[in-house]
């Protein structure tokens, strides 16, 4: 049992450190995701504008050739006021060309509307175009600071996953299944020294029985309120 309890402070101490170089990058990983992510929703929403533009061109365009059609049939019907003879014949020209006005009235709202639309969606594509360049500099500068700090510690983490990855083999499951769900439920530390006679992780007094176990260091003993594995870190605690 000494034996596991030896490995498992170890491993405790191998997690530790890398969870020190990890914390080292501070949120640099995060930041450079955060920029990828950010300027693809940029590019993919300028991609959507631009469809949008070409489509409001296209109405644009073809509104405006029904407004010339509508525009050249009034011109018509106005000519054929002077050769009516009848009422009748003159009230349905003057239908005709109401009607026809009333269509261009209506389709230049339709151009204006197509026409603002494109102001805007032009000065969206301009703003986030400007924003991507800027989010291109600082990804930049993220990956650089991050490549620089990895490089610093690279050595180091795979020298300690190394360690990690010969110990772990070692561990009994058992042992091996409660640290790892420990570790994850108390913020990465599943292996805690007795100090005055209490769990150092969650400062809980540990009971009597369980502190003579500890310190004869032939079982592997847990805390009874956050689980952790307890062990004494120096001989000269029970004297303290």
């Amino acid at each position: 049992m000494q034996k596991v309890l030896q490995q498992l402070i170890l491993l405790q101490e191998l997690d530790t450190r890398l969870d020190e170089l990890i914390e080292k990058l501070g949120d640099l990983p995060e930041t450079v995701k955060t920029f990828e992510k950010q300027i693809k929703n940029e590019k993919e929403q300028n991609e959507i504008r631009i469809t949008g533009i070409k489509e409001n061109d296209v109405l644009i365009r073809s509104n405006s050739a029904k407004i010339e059609d509508l525009t050249a049939k009034i011109k018509k019907y106005n000519e054929q006021l002077f050769l009516v003879t009848t009422n009748r014949e003159y009230d349905a020209l003057t239908t005709e060309i109401e009607f026809n006005e009333k269509a261009i009235k209506d389709t230049n709202d339709l151009i204006q509307q197509s026409e603002k639309e494109n102001k805007n969606m032009k000065e969206a594509h301009s703003k986030a175009e400007q924003n991507s360049e800027e989010m291109k500099t600082k990804l930049v500068e993220a990956k650089e600071s991050l490549a620089v700090t990895e490089k610093e510690t690279e050595k180091e983490k795979a020298g300690l996953e190394e360690k990690k990855k010969t110990l772990i083999v070692q561990i009994p499951r058992n042992y091996l299944s409660v640290y790892q769900r420990v570790r994850k439920a108390r913020h990465g530390l599943a292996v805690a020294p007795l100090m005055r006679d209490a769990c150092s992780g969650c400062h809980n007094r540990v009971i009597p029985q369980k502190r003579v176990d500890i310190y004869k260091k032939n079982q592997v003993i847990t805390c009874d309120f956050c689980g952790r594995f307890l062990y004494v870190a120096n001989d000269n605690e029970e004297d303290e």
